[in-house]
């Protein structure tokens, strides 16, 4: 069988799933950032319209994870802690305004102007809005067409895992996964994960499964990161931990990734029961890592 680069490294993505489908780990194709905001933006009177058109304009700025705080602090909006009696652009523009970074109220009175969208005393508004640090965050955009770091090139002992893995000889591929992972191969950290969770080749230890997935979520693997937030989730293999996990799920986010409805489900989740100050401890570790990184 000829192995084929991008089909097989599929299988990096597979391997996690076999015992975890519907458990909060990966797969699926991409899907706009917008979803995570369009529904705010409806309630405060923008027209289908400008709703997608303040989507996209955020979309094309702002990581997933800003737009999710965007979102949280939306949601919480109701005319009776607003403005006026039915929510407006105004009231939205106050609720970034208290978003902990400072690029969201930018970008949202950037998008609002872009779209033509009409607002009132816009510039009171702005003045409420944390100052601008002197450069502000950026983080980086997905770092390639699949889910790892950019240019990554996997060794000859990976490719022969994942062949080994497709005949069902998972002890073949669990050997051939450790050797590719002493040669350095991060996306053979991804895969030895996948083996450790599922127990295939080797015996089944969420522990080891936590120390491979971390070692690719280090090199920028969307899924493994994913991934080793629902171990911090669910007390698998590492004690429970939200802030970690929240953490992990947002940087996932932020980058392209087989399931982005999955791990937006797994943010939802985490989140459910947590603090307004535990949330924001985790998106700062999560901005921390990006500059870091």
């Amino acid at each position: 069988m000829k192995l084929r680069y991008r089909p097989n490294l599929a299988l990096l993505l597979v391997v996690p799933l076999l015992s975890a489908c519907g458990k909060g780990y990966s797969v699926d194709r991409l899907r706009p950032k917008t979803f995570l905001v369009n529904p705010q933006l409806a309630r405060f009177g923008l027209s289908p319209e400008q709703v997608q058109c303040v989507g996209g304009e955020l979309a094309s700025k702002l990581s997933a994870w800003q737009m999710r705080l965007l979102a949280m602090k939306a949601q919480g909006a109701t005319p009776g802690n607003m403005y006026s009696a039915e929510l407006t652009v105004r009231d939205l523009l106050w609720v970034a305004s208290h978003v902990n970074d400072p690029a969201v109220p930018q970008e949202l009175n950037r998008a609002t102007a872009a779209c033509n969208v009409p607002t009132v005393e816009t510039t009171s508004i702005q003045a409420a809005a944390e100052p601008p640090p002197a450069v502000a965050p950026q983080t980086p955009a997905p770092s390639s067409e699949e889910n790892g770091p950019t240019a990554y090139q996997p060794t000859e002992n990976l490719l022969k895992a994942l062949e080994a893995y497709e005949k069902g000889d998972f002890a073949a591929a669990a050997e051939l996964g450790q050797s590719a992972a002493a040669q350095g191969d991060s996306g053979a950290h991804q895969f030895l994960g996948g083996l450790y969770s599922v127990g295939h080749g080797v015996p089944a230890d969420p522990a080891a499964a936590v120390k491979w997935y971390s070692l690719a979520a280090e090199k920028g693997w969307s899924e493994a990161m994913n991934n080793l937030g629902r171990a911090y989730e669910t007390g698998q293999g590492v004690p429970k931990d939200p802030i970690q996990a929240l953490k992990w799920y947002l940087l996932a986010s932020s980058r392209e990734t087989e399931d982005p409805e999955l791990v937006r489900r797994n943010i939802a989740s985490v989140t459910i029961d947590m603090s307004t100050a535990d949330i924001e401890r985790a998106s700062k570790l999560a901005r921390e890592w990006e500059q870091s990184h």
